[in-house]
């Protein structure tokens, strides 16, 4: 499954992405994420971005990050029965702060805190 994974996501960022076009295109202020024709920097996608995009285009795109995010910082073990909450999280973290890269919208919604 990892390996899947690990060859579909970076596949559908890179469709969705191209996808987003006309909808961050349709944002009063799009992001500088894409840096070329057909390149973004996966670091600098905004949540409106996210937001402005189709409802497909939208789900992929959090699925790519929510993989993307994992190998990141090294999550071994996702509980798949939390991925629509945790999304549903993200989302409503973008909401909020629709400036805010995608990035931080998924640590700021995921972070747990620290219990005393």
């Amino acid at each position: 499954m990892t390996s899947k994974l690990t060859v579909a996501a970076p596949a559908a960022f890179f469709v969705v992405a191209y996808a987003m076009q006309p909808a961050a295109a349709a944002s009063s202020s799009p992001s500088d994420a894409r840096i070329a024709p057909g390149k973004w920097d996966v670091t600098r996608v905004l949540c409106s971005d996210l937001l402005n995009a189709a409802d497909d285009d939208r789900a992929s795109a959090t699925m790519f990050y929510y993989g993307y995010l994992a190998a990141k910082y090294d999550i071994r073990v996702i509980d798949v029965t939390k991925i629509p909450d945790n999304l549903h999280k993200v989302m409503q973290q973008c909401e909020t702060t629709p400036k805010a890269p995608v990035t931080q919208a998924f640590r700021l919604a995921l972070s747990h805190p620290h219990k005393k």
